[in-house]
């Protein structure tokens, strides 16, 4: 299983039985509110900070720690929150863990797709259900820190912003947090911080806006909760 984080951020599904969640959707990218209020709309991937693809190694172990993937994210894991390889349930089930001395290498592919940040991360694996993992990107700082009081005041117009699953390198997105609460993004205006919960490893990618409008009628669409606003 191979999958992404685009902020949107989107990943792959476990090849388990119960792990698929949320309805996919194209990953256009749109204007998250109307013109001249704030938008996170980067335009064409050419105002991104570099082309193509990049990654990055780094090991997982029972101690966990905090690994940057490039300049784009981070991913923060508490100790004793690494399943082991073979674990094949679904992902809120309990899992053996890694033992001390035990290690994963993980290799990151992160990059830019239609002008959002997006990372896949390999092999698939999943966190223990009682521990919270978080992956994050400060790639939008500059906005929600210089539009702060305008979006702790309007904060309908963060809707449609969040970090989707993704499986094809944020062609589309799978909306996971529209089943699952825990898994809403985050935005911290105080730092310009987006960030989720993952509970397995695939892909995730930043969605900038809705790809769908639920009011009109798409049976497949599925509306993106409005991420929170940390205080």
């Amino acid at each position: 299983m191979r999958g992404l984080f685009t902020v949107v951020v989107a990943g792959a599904a476990i090849a388990a039985a119960g792990c698929s969640d949320g309805a996919t959707a194209p990953a256009t990218d749109r204007d998250l509110v109307a013109s001249g209020r704030p938008s996170f709309n980067y335009g064409s991937p050419s105002t991104s900070t570099f082309s193509g693809f990049r990654s990055t190694t780094f090991r997982l172990t029972s101690a966990g720690g905090k690994y940057a993937i490039g300049d784009l994210f981070k991913l923060n894991v508490p100790s004793d929150a690494v399943c082991e390889l073979r674990t094949t349930t679904t992902w809120n089930s309990w899992c053996n863990l890694l033992d001390r001395g035990e290690s994963i290498l993980v290799t990151a592919t992160y990059g830019f797709v239609g002008g959002v940040p997006v990372v896949d991360f390999s092999p698939d694996l999943r966190f223990s259900p009682n521990k919270t993992v978080t992956l994050s990107t400060a790639f939008y700082s500059d906005i929600l820190t210089a539009h702060a009081r305008y979006f702790e005041q309007n904060e309908g117009a963060l809707r449609g912003f969040a970090i989707n699953r993704t499986t094809d390198l944020g062609q589309t997105t799978s909306i996971d947090a529209a089943r699952d609460t825990t898994l809403v993004t985050h935005v911290n205006l105080i730092f310009g911080i987006v960030w989720r919960r993952v509970k397995h490893f695939s892909g995730y990618s930043v969605a900038t806006g809705r790809a769908c409008d639920p009011a009109a009628g798409d049976p497949d669409c599925v509306q993106s909760p409005t991420p929170e606003v940390d205080q």
